[in-house]
């Protein structure tokens, strides 16, 4: 059988790497993930595994970090294929022209199609047409049609969580980061969920993007692993939203906690949340949540983003939190092209008056795999040359004559929320040049707010940023930004800010 490795840039949990180890361990092939950050020799460690397959998770701005190690890999284990997968592969095959480095990419949601093709290269048989693969032939990028996706999740096996536990501090962390769902109720233009809806459902009656494990599953899964790491004392999951359906939430507030018992954190949409299911969130051990605001501007949320809430959610359900005393944050976005300079300012009112306990924010990216990202490239409103790296909370690729305003808000945004006459004196110190303490006031606060308000402990999640330093501060990892020629690497990027991708 194959022996597969998983290469990640972050020390970091990553629920798809867990489903597809535990679907190839399943069929009796071998694996392990190997974390930069934790080892002394990621290279050497990695090397003495002997895999068949390096397998990268792409994000991107770093869809090229492996690079480097491929090509020395490669001098040793002559036979060693390399795919690549995640969220960059799966809307670009461009990859594929570097052959030195990729043979094969998969898009969209991977645990058969991983399996198919780690099967196929150690047959030594074609990899052209199993579903979801991308592959270059004749030096043309050729990616393959989707595979309908798992419909049932308590059909596959329980996440393996023991490629990643293997490490001790991640282990002895005392949050755990856990999945109950695949999907999204929501259809944001910023988001690449709009165009997974299209290009991986065929509309096939009964198909559905939105699953949900079962309650039983769920609880079973979080007690085979307490029983073998019982050091955990709190669940965060990262799921786009834990309420995706009620009938389901009120089984967990029943079963969830006379079966695991944990506290846990959760991300919702507030257009599908009433006071019932709050009221079921508080019973099953809810003690923070987390969702998106986005814009103070009802019209750039509700016309623009596509976001789904109008303002009578934004205010009336955090008053619904508050009265059953379930802490919560705002994830919010500075600079896209729908907003001008007093919608930001709108956002950091609507904030001031539904008082989070935090608030996220983030700088406007246009990808590619978006909706809205496709439409600034298409209009010009990108500056293709500008390397920002891969950060979401660095800097700005959009062409703004207001950029540097814009991009000192993002900093200084908790500021103009929490300080008494914040607004007036942010507007004065955005004028200002840059400077490296806007960008550690906004990592103080973003500090502060996911280790205390969402229950990680300061010293778990400083940890958790120190153990990146070498990849940040240190020698260039390959990744560059996709648009860019420059590397760039920010320690904002690695620290664990509860952002988990859901897919």
């Amino acid at each position: 059988m194959a022996r597969v490795a998983f290469i990640v840039t972050t020390c970091h949990e990553f629920e798809g790497i867990k489903a597809l180890s535990a679907t190839l361990k399943q069929h009796g092939h071998q694996t392990d993930c190997f974390i930069p950050a934790e080892e002394k020799d990621f290279h050497r460690t990695v090397l003495d595994f002997q895999p068949d397959v390096v397998a990268a998770y792409a994000t991107t701005g770093q869809e090229k970090w492996q690079y480097p190690h491929i090509r020395e890999w490669r001098k040793e284990i002559k036979h060693l294929k390399s795919v690549s997968g995640g969220p960059h592969p799966s809307f670009d095959t461009d990859l594929l022209k570097d052959e030195e480095f990729i043979d094969a990419t998969i898009k969209g949601e991977a645990e058969y199609a991983m399996l198919d093709l780690v099967n196929a290269w150690e047959a030594g048989s074609s990899i052209e047409d199993i579903p979801n693969v991308g592959y270059l032939k004749d030096g043309v990028p050729h990616q393959n049609p989707i595979r309908p996706i798992v419909q049932d999740l308590d059909e596959l096996p329980f996440p393996d969580v023991d490629i990643f536990y293997k490490y001790p501090f991640l282990r002895q962390k005392r949050v755990m980061q856990v999945h109950a769902s695949r999907g999204c109720q929501n259809n944001c233009t910023y988001c690449t969920v709009p165009l997974m809806k299209k290009e991986w459902i065929s509309g096939k009656r009964g198909e559905r993007f939105n699953r949900t494990k079962s309650v039983d599953y769920l609880c079973e899964e979080m007690n085979d692993i307490l029983a073998r790491y019982p050091n955990f004392r709190m669940v965060n999951f990262g799921d786009a939203a834990l309420n995706m359906y009620r009938g389901w939430l009120e089984e967990f507030a029943e079963k969830w906690p006379e079966r695991v018992g944990l506290p846990f954190a959760t991300n919702i949409n507030i257009n599908f949340l009433n006071e019932n299911d709050i009221i079921n969130l508080k019973r099953a051990g809810c003690v923070s949540v987390q969702f998106g605001l986005e814009s103070g501007s009802e019209d750039v949320r509700i016309k623009v983003y596509k976001k789904g809430y109008t303002d009578k959610y934004v205010h009336n359900i955090p008053k619904l939190l508050k009265k059953h005393k379930i802490t919560f944050r705002t994830n919010n976005i500075m600079g896209s092209p729908a907003e001008t300079l007093d919608d930001m300012f709108q956002t950091v009112e609507t904030n001031r008056r539904i008082k989070p306990d935090g608030c996220t924010v983030l700088i406007y990216r246009p990808f590619k795999s978006t909706e809205l990202g496709r439409e600034d490239f298409a209009l010009g409103r990108v500056e293709v040359g500008k390397d920002i790296g891969p950060s979401l909370q660095n800097d700005s690729q959009m062409k703004r004559e207001d950029l540097r305003e814009v991009v000192n808000l993002q900093k200084l945004f908790n500021i103009a929320v929490y300080l008494p006459g914040g607004p007036k004196l942010v507007r004065k110190l955005i004028k200002l040049p840059r400077n490296p303490m806007y960008d550690w006031t906004l990592l103080a606060f973003l500090w502060y707010q996911h280790a205390v308000v969402s229950g990680y402990g300061m010293v778990d999640d400083f940890k958790l940023g120190l153990k990146n330093l070498g990849q940040i501060f240190g020698k260039k990892t390959g990744g560059t930004h996709q648009y860019g020629e420059e590397d760039k690497n920010q320690f904002l990027d690695t620290l664990d800010t509860g952002l988990d991708a859901s897919f």
